[in-house]
């Protein structure tokens, strides 16, 4: 029996639009045994069957190793919430290739599960967080081969996930986006991931506060999140850094330098229609890891 612990990550970090995501210390785990019959715990009913992504990517990985097929009993513990932007879908991608590793005891090569598991959830911004750890860059060349870099981020920063009680589709989110942008739009966002990159580094807030505006995305896919001028008000409201959404939504991040303001927070968003949950939570340096 093998066991695999994977973070939760916020994909875009605002102005990094497809090829930036931190890892964060929200976990699933996933536990793997070899069985008689195929078996799946542990997670919702519409999720329990062979045509669940842990299970699909275990089997792929297996394949890719050159392994035979294998009968197993999965287990999943989840303290990542499902289609709200925190990366569960990478989640089961990676804890399923790296549990496909463990099991046939493969030396686990973490590029090469980049690569396997771009291939399966066909872009790299959640996944190389969720195996690496950090804020890590990524892109995919015209080959198919993936490219990735880490960046520090200062561990004084709080990054508060506020996770409403509704689902946004990231099939959803992808539709509202225009096809096309502004050159000024482009290159704007362009300049400003260079400054939110050495914010985060550097812990300058100011820097962060004036770059982390994203133009790309955001103003499209904020009409899909019921309550988001609210919570940014209440959010930005107690003097925090920036607020961006993550990854396609429906959660919103609120970056802070002052944690102690984080009840004041959780406090006023009760007063929303929805139901909202805050959760403070800190950048995961580790990646992926057996337990």
């Amino acid at each position: 029996m093998v066991k695999v612990k994977v973070p939760a990550t916020s994909a875009n970090v605002g102005v990094g639009f497809d090829c930036l995501g931190v890892a964060l210390n929200l976990y699933t785990y996933f536990t793997f045994e070899p069985s008689d019959r195929f078996q799946i715990s542990g997670c919702e009913p519409r999720f329990a069957s062979e045509d669940n992504l842990v299970h699909t990517s275990f089997q792929k990985a297996l394949a890719a190793l050159g392994k035979e097929p294998m009968c197993v009993h999965i287990h999943i513990d989840s303290h990542v919430p499902v289609s709200r932007g925190l990366g569960s879908s990478a989640t089961c991608v990676v804890g399923g290739v790296v549990g496909a590793y463990a099991l046939t005891n493969t030396p686990i090569d973490k590029e090469a599960v980049l690569r396997l598991c771009t291939d399966i959830e066909h872009h790299p911004d959640n996944v190389a967080p969720a195996i690496f750890g950090g804020l890590v860059a990524s892109y995919v060349d015209e080959t198919n081969d993936v490219y990735h870099v880490s960046y520090p981020v200062d561990p004084r920063f709080t990054f508060l996930a506020c996770i409403p009680d509704f689902e946004t589709k990231t099939s959803d989110a992808r539709k509202v986006l225009p096809e096309e942008v502004s050159f000024h739009t482009a290159v704007s966002n362009a300049s400003k991931l260079s400054l939110v990159l050495k914010g985060f580094e550097m812990f300058d807030s100011q820097l962060l506060t004036v770059a982390l505006k994203d133009e790309i995305h955001e103003p499209y896919r904020k009409k899909l999140i019921h309550g988001y001028e609210d919570v940014k008000a209440i959010c930005l409201g107690v003097e925090s850094v920036c607020f961006y959404i993550s990854g396609s939504g429906s959660t919103l991040m609120n970056i802070m330098r002052d944690a102690s303001k984080v009840a004041t927070i959780q406090q006023q968003l009760t007063a929303l229609p929805n139901h909202w949950t805050a959760i403070p939570l800190a950048v995961d340096t580790q990646g992926v890891q057996l337990c």
